[in-house]
């Protein structure tokens, strides 16, 4: 029994240093896993935060895209109905539709103009006047003059008592600037139309 003590004197240092040996590569195990798993952690995190950025930028991929319903008729190769994205222009739907023929009188439409939902377009050829467009469904009672406010050219508003040549024009560069009319009552704000001018007009223009 002497001896086995003596020989744990002896070796106690020996022993001392191995059971901290041990210790160290424990705590240093330990250590690297608890890294690991927070590096997993800031990565997942990472690819969470770059998906919700991405679904920000893109929230089409949430909800589908609004759409409008476009009729164009005329000098275009496939002319028809079509379902056009939001914010499209003229000359989308114009490509949408096979492109102009070669007889279509481009100046008499204009190519930048928003599409607006029940929209209808129509290309005349060289030497045609221009039909009308509306969005509605049917013209205010059996007038075949109305003009639409929201798809005109200068020309439309020839026949249309009141207003000339430089009027028609700012009626179109405030479309433009704005947007569509929602209502006649929108003449107001173009300036030199006032009420009475407003109220006479109205027979005479769609929206």
């Amino acid at each position: 029994m002497d001896n086995i003590l003596e020989k744990i004197k002896q070796f106690k240092f020996a022993i001392l240093a191995l059971v901290l040996l041990l210790s160290g590569i424990f705590i240093y195990h330990s250590m690297q896993a608890h890294q690991a798993i927070n590096n997993n952690n800031v990565v997942h995190s990472e690819k969470v935060s770059q998906k919700t950025a991405n679904r920000e930028k893109h929230p089409e991929g949430r909800a589908s895209s609004k759409e409008v319903v476009v009729d164009i008729q005329g000098a275009v190769n496939k002319p028809g109905v079509y379902h056009m994205k939001d914010k499209s222009i003229v000359f989308d739907v114009i490509q949408t539709a096979g492109g102009m023929k070669d007889d279509a009188d481009v100046k008499q439409i204009n190519r930048a103009q928003k599409l607006t939902d029940a929209m209808q377009i129509y290309v005349p050829r060289v030497g045609e006047i221009k039909t009308v467009s509306s969005n509605k469904s049917a013209d205010k009672g059996a007038n075949n003059s109305v003009v639409n406010l929201n798809s005109a050219v200068v020309e439309d508003f020839k026949d249309v008592k009141g207003i000339g040549p430089k009027k028609a024009e700012k009626i179109i560069a405030y479309r433009e600037k704005n947007g569509p009319f929602q209502k006649i009552d929108d003449l107001s704000k173009v300036g030199g139309f006032g009420p009475k001018t407003i109220d006479s007009l109205r027979d005479s223009l769609t929206v």
